[in-house]
């Protein structure tokens, strides 16, 4: 499983709200109201600033849950 921001994803889960790839340890990512979007896919006004609530985040590998 993946975890970010306290949420749990299965592998196969844990994509991209625009593009639908899947992201993968290491991958940079943004979390956004409950949406993940990857470095490519981030809002445009993430670039600009303009969103308060926004994490930026490294990808890291979680244990899997039996």
């Amino acid at each position: 499983v993946m975890r970010a921001q306290g949420n749990v994803y299965h592998l196969k889960c844990f994509t991209c709200s625009t593009c639908r790839n899947r992201l993968v340890p290491g991958d940079r990512f943004h979390y956004i109201n409950g949406s993940l979007f990857c470095e490519h896919d981030r809002p445009t006004a993430l670039i600009n600033g303009h969103l308060n609530s926004l994490q930026s985040n490294p990808l890291l590998p979680d244990q899997k849950v039996n």
